[in-house]
């Protein structure tokens, strides 16, 4: 190969944890983010396989090649595929069991894990056997990343590169088209995303607002998890709260372009979830405590707020100060918009992991080299 010759872009292969993903279905964010990161490589012109647990048989969509893991997460069935392929890049999405099963496998170039996770430990391996085990460790924010260090993650593998959005889904809508009093809520229906917190508020407020609205979309299932409140009893028993269950992402960018507020209540470490992102492309404000890395994907009193203390009261205090607000709530509505064009490419997002995967190789100089300026 001459230097004038391109060097072949590698295969790209995504092995997802071992949680259930539906490719054409509702998922998690974690999930949704494989999805996305893939559909934008194979945008980019490389090629692109997803290896996953499927909710759903599917072999090819939108660029991306699936394979079925199956109920045994048989990861090898990936590494062998990709091996069949030549050269190739193994991104380990949640659970680092693929790079340890690649070791030994010469056509496997780069191994990086991209972690969405709140514990270095939740991706199976200790993190003084990731230093061993990959190249590089992607982190959704700087929170996420220092919250890994101090776990004992090898700093210097890590590098920070946030979630996007998919602009063909998630559109701009004008500030005209918010109802501000309208309030959603998107994801998994567990203790950690703080729903009830948000509910107690929407309660409290509907004594002043009246025609207050509250669309809660997910369920416990996104997260393998049972139920942990009625959702039955509280549509029956609140005015104005609507339980929409699991949707689709055109459903829920739907109900984002016409809300008024997004509300984010996660009391976890929520490293970088991708529903206070789409919110603003959407146009929507996003409402969030100051937990994990939420705050880095808001610009605070412009395209949302950040709440510091995490409670009922402090949440409800947010709102009723934004609700009885329209003007303003209708400039952070256009400061979301323009935010969040800047910053939530899926585009730039596979740009710089391509960047780390395909960098060459630094140039080996042997010892008997002639350097400028030696005497001949």
């Amino acid at each position: 190969m001459t230097a004038s010759t391109p060097r072949p872009s590698p295969v790209y292969l995504l092995v997802h944890s071992d949680h259930p993903l539906d490719p054409l279905g509702p998922n998690s964010g974690a999930e949704m983010a494989t999805l996305n990161q893939a559909r934008a490589l194979a945008l980019s012109g490389r090629t692109v396989c997803v290896a996953a647990r499927l909710r759903q048989p599917l072999q090819f969509d939108r660029g991306v090649t699936f394979i079925d893991l199956g109920p045994s997460y048989d990861v090898e069935r990936a590494l062998d595929w990709a091996d069949s392929h030549g050269q190739y890049v193994l991104l380990a999405a949640g659970k680092a069991v693929a790079l340890h099963l690649s070791r030994r496998r010469e056509r496997c170039i780069k191994r990086l894990l991209i972690t969405h996770d709140r514990s270095a430990g939740d991706c199976g391996l200790r993190p003084d056997v990731l230093e061993h085990c990959c190249d590089h460790i992607l982190c959704v924010s700087h929170a996420q990343r220092e919250k890994l260090a101090l776990e004992g993650a090898p700093r210097h593998r890590m590098h920070v590169i946030h979630n996007g959005v998919d602009f063909s889904i998630f559109k701009p809508a004008s500030p005209e088209r918010h109802s501000p009093k309208k309030l959603v809520f998107s994801g998994a229906l567990v203790p950690d995303k703080g729903l009830h917190l948000l509910l107690a508020a929407f309660v409290a407020l509907k004594g002043k607002f009246t025609d207050l609205q509250l669309d809660v979309f997910g369920s416990s299932s996104l997260w393998s998890r049972e139920d942990y409140i009625n959702v039955e009893q509280l549509q029956r028993s609140v005015p104005g709260l609507t339980f929409h269950g699991k949707a689709s992402q055109s459903e829920i960018a739907s109900a984002l372009a016409s809300a008024g507020v997004c509300v984010v209540p996660s009391i976890w470490f929520d490293p970088y979830p991708l529903t206070s992102l789409e919110a603003q492309a959407c146009g929507t404000p996003v409402v969030a405590f100051r937990v994990g890395g939420l705050p880095e994907g808001i610009a605070h009193n412009s395209t949302g707020c950040v709440v510091d203390e995490i409670s009922e009261e402090a949440l409800r205090k947010t709102l009723d100060e934004l609700l009885s607000n329209p003007q303003r709530l209708q400039m952070m509505s256009e400061a979301a918009l323009a935010w969040s064009a800047q910053r939530f490419q899926w585009s730039d997002v596979v740009k710089r992991i391509v960047a780390l995967c395909e960098a060459p190789p630094p140039i080996q100089y042997s010892a008997t080299t002639t350097t400028v300026g030696e005497d001949l």
